[in-house]
């Protein structure tokens, strides 16, 4: 996209106009050229566009563009809001709840919210009720309920997945409700099919409890392989401290594609699992491979673990040389 003319400009402008351009339509033209994109779309946010307001100010959250800017992006959801646009009001709460470019405010979080949750924004209803999870009100957790089984039957995508775990942990824990496990489970397996590694991870941990193992760990394994290595650190804690040899093989696993990412503190938890055998027998040789690339990562343990683990061999070829010298002299001739 090149927006270089007024030219261009106009007639980019006058083809958003026409379509009336959702803000989703929008975020797809900054794939094309995102630095080209981010003009067009400051334009189209200039000229007072509520769709092109929200995203550029995503833009900026992100740096995706532009060069981040947390204020300038609450700036422009603000502008947003002016013509109650139900997902620059969710944007608002984000701000608020995150502390994006303004001072972090649950309250005004929450009130953003449920202002976005009215418009029927389906962010909105999982948002505010997240928000009220939190205040851990009984008299909220009925209402909780409605809302994410409204946007877990009616929604779509990230707030779809969102809304069907979070219903499943309420239902599963008995929140406002007898605990239903049968229930939990059926939203589980709803988010785990659509591809969400927590929903698999919870399928997973109910199946093991009804000794089911095999189809457990299948749902363990899947999790692993299609998460983020932000998932894959936590559960690997999880797993490692089970007794069940199995599961700390998968916590390990986890700990092995989180290396593949080359972090020096992720090189080093995992030699270190490697060196302890958590998963079985010590592999001190596999482990050393990953203790010596986080020490050039420039890990300190890693590097101390090294100096420490040669101590004992240093000292051994010392006493050697030692010993052939002092052999070496007249009176042992």
């Amino acid at each position: 996209m090149n927006c270089k003319t007024n030219t261009y400009q106009s007639r980019f402008l006058v083809k958003v106009e026409r379509r009336q351009v959702t803000s989703d339509e929008l975020r797809n033209i900054l794939k094309a050229s995102p630095r080209d994109a981010a003009r067009c779309v400051l334009v189209a946010a200039e000229s007072g566009m509520p769709g092109a307001q929200i995203v550029y100010g995503q833009m900026l959250l992100d740096g995706q563009g532009v060069d981040r800017d947390h204020v300038g992006a609450f700036m422009w959801f603000e502008k947003a809001t002016k013509s109650g646009d139900p997902e620059a009001l969710n944007m608002i709460g984000r701000c608020y709840e995150q502390g994006w470019g303004v001072e972090q405010n649950m309250t005004l979080a929450t009130e953003f919210f449920e202002k976005a949750s009215k418009y029927g924004h389906l962010w909105g209803q999982v948002n505010f009720a997240q928000m009220l999870m939190r205040r851990n009100d009984p008299d909220n957790f009925s209402r909780c309920i409605s809302m994410f089984h409204n946007a877990a039957v009616v929604g779509s995508g990230k707030a779809q997945l969102k809304a069907m775990n979070s219903l499943a942990r309420m239902l599963e824990e008995g929140w406002g409700c007898n605990a239903d496990p049968e229930r939990a489970a059926f939203w589980y397996i709803q988010a785990a099919r659509r591809g969400d590694h927590w929903a698999q991870y919870n399928i997973f941990t109910i199946l093991y409890k009804k000794n089911k193992k095999q189809e457990a760990i299948s749902w363990l394994k899947n999790a692993i392989s299609i998460s983020d290595n932000g998932f894959r650190r936590r559960i690997a804690a999880l797993l490692l401290a089970r007794p069940e040899e199995d599961l700390r093989r998968q916590g390990l696993d986890a700990l092995a594609l989180c290396a593949e990412g080359k972090l020096p503190e992720d090189l080093y938890a995992y030699a270190v699992a490697l060196n302890d055998g958590v998963a079985g027998s010590p592999e001190p040789l596999k482990a050393l491979l990953f203790f010596r690339e986080a020490a050039s990562a420039g890990h300190p343990k890693a590097t101390l673990h090294l100096v420490q683990s040669s101590k004992p061999q240093n000292a051994y070829s010392f006493l050697r040389v030692m010993n052939a010298a002092i052999h070496r002299l007249p009176f042992f001739a």
